[in-house]
């Protein structure tokens, strides 16, 4: 579905392509900055794609939504609010920025394009038009992030921590390479993170794990035909850039009721059972 400018503001503030989530309980609540989004990427003639189902047929994660990785993509750019939830985050209740049920702001590009372009196709969004300080931010990665850094003087008004490569690839945590443990749609990509400080509080000697800071997103740095299904992109969390500006965002509370509420919904009509991973949240 191709949609311009106006399409894409009309139907996120009516809730369409699945950006408000189903029923007429508190899960029809709409992503903070999910229509800023699709609004800025619109001009650029991306396609729109729905959501995938919150409930999967994995036994990865619980058979919860882990994140936006497809196992295709259609040709040329698209974009995608996807709901979202880790059961690993059922017992960080409380940390700041960890939500039940969350959503990631995607942009997909061809492979063609290549990570630069996709890198400063997301920043140009957050510093244009979220309005954050470019100056504020943090990039941490290994040194596959290294040439992309320095040829772009916006990335280059932020600071970049450097991870050192085995590392990241054992961790496969996004911060440098992304790989969660039996991930049925990727074996793994090299990445940035993307983090912004909360507050005041942000230290000034940086190291990894970052203290005072956010992430609030990660892209790809996949080279052509080496990332999930031959594309390069990534995206933010919605939630992460409202606390990032101040911006009301749901707590972890307001989260966990509509993600129980959202995935019963999507049992119920599919006739299906209730996740195992849905375990974690019930108490």
């Amino acid at each position: 579905m191709q949609l311009d400018r106006r399409d894409f503001v009309s139907l996120a503030a009516a809730g369409g392509l699945g950006l408000l989530l189903p029923g007429a309980s508190s899960a029809r609540a709409a992503a903070p900055g999910s229509a800023q989004f699709l609004e800025h990427f619109a001009g650029e003639g991306a396609l729109a794609l729905d959501p995938l189902p919150l409930v999967t047929d994995s036994r990865f994660n619980g058979g919860l939504r882990y994140d936006d990785t497809r196992a295709s993509y259609p040709d040329g750019v698209s974009v995608c609010v996807q709901p979202a939830c880790r059961v690993e985050d059922a017992v960080k209740a409380g940390k700041p920025g960890v939500l039940a049920l969350f959503h990631i702001a995607v942009l997909n590009l061809p492979a063609s394009a290549g990570p630069r372009e996709a890198i400063g196709q997301l920043m140009r969004f957050a510093v244009e038009t979220v309005n954050l300080d470019p100056e504020k931010f943090v990039f941490v990665s290994t040194e596959m992030f290294a040439p992309h850094f320095a040829s772009d003087p916006l990335l280059q008004k932020g600071r970049f921590v450097k991870r050192d490569l085995e590392e990241a690839r054992a961790a496969g945590d996004g911060s440098g390479f992304f790989s969660p443990d039996g991930h049925p749609d990727t074996d793994g990509f090299n990445s940035v993170s993307i983090h912004y400080p909360m507050g005041d509080g942000a230290e000034e000697a940086l190291a990894y794990p970052l203290s005072g800071f956010l992430e609030i997103g990660e892209v790809s740095l996949a080279e052509a035909g080496s990332g999930p299904a031959g594309t390069v992109g990534g995206g933010f969390g919605l939630e992460r850039l409202a606390l990032a500006t101040g911006s009301p965002a749901p707590d972890y509370t307001e989260s966990r009721v509509r993600l129980i509420d959202l995935v019963q919904q999507e049992a119920a009509a599919t006739g299906t059972a209730l996740p195992e991973g849905l375990k974690a949240f019930a108490d």
